[in-house]
């Protein structure tokens, strides 16, 4: 292996850490709802903008966590100057995390798990492609154009992080799936 293919695994395995922490943590504040539903913060969601949006209100927790996130991604920048190539990796990988991180959501949520996620109609993910919400083929796709177009070397190591960071995730999702009713006690009820 190439060392900038093993660069790109090594940075798929970071991101997708940092996605399953991520939901881990969304889970302990959201717990069963998601997209902020029961949570003291504010929402605007006219039904345009809902349209728009595949179902998603914009929420006080959502704005600030998002611009929390899009800086943490923008900290390489920070730390060694602004390029558009390290921009478009930084866009990239902050598109890429933003499905990866919701699946792992899903799956670990003791009161979601991949069954229910693909059978449930979702209000935050009104539109589905193959059971999956269309806002997650449409993440890894922008993720992709951004390296496409911009960064070097491109859509070789972008396709080495996104298999690496996917196949992690979906790894993931098989062993959520095995341990969903012994894990967590709001999944197999009072102790």
């Amino acid at each position: 292996m190439s060392a900038a293919s093993s660069a790109a695994v090594r940075e798929g395995l970071a991101l997708f850490a940092l996605c399953w922490l991520l939901a881990r943590v969304e889970i302990e504040i959201e717990g069963p709802e998601g997209w902020a539903k029961g949570l003291p913060t504010w929402r605007w969601g006219p039904d345009w903008w809902l349209r728009l949006t595949n179902g998603k209100e914009v929420t006080g927790y959502h704005v600030w966590l998002t611009l929390f996130l899009v800086g943490v991604f923008h900290l390489p920048i920070v730390f060694s100057g602004f390029s558009p190539e390290l921009w478009a990796k930084c866009a990239s990988a902050y598109l890429l995390t933003t499905a990866v991180w919701d699946l792992q959501w899903f799956a670990w949520n003791p009161a979601w798990g991949l069954a229910k996620f693909r059978a449930t109609p979702i209000p935050w993910f009104r539109r589905k492609i193959l059971g999956f919400p269309a806002d997650y083929y449409a993440a890894v796709a922008a993720s992709g154009v951004a390296s496409w177009l911009i960064w070097s070397p491109g859509l070789q190591a972008w396709g080495v992080r996104t298999a690496t960071a996917l196949v992690a995730s979906f790894l993931s999702v098989a062993v959520a799936g095995l341990t969903r009713r012994s894990r967590h006690p709001i999944a197999s009820g009072p102790i």
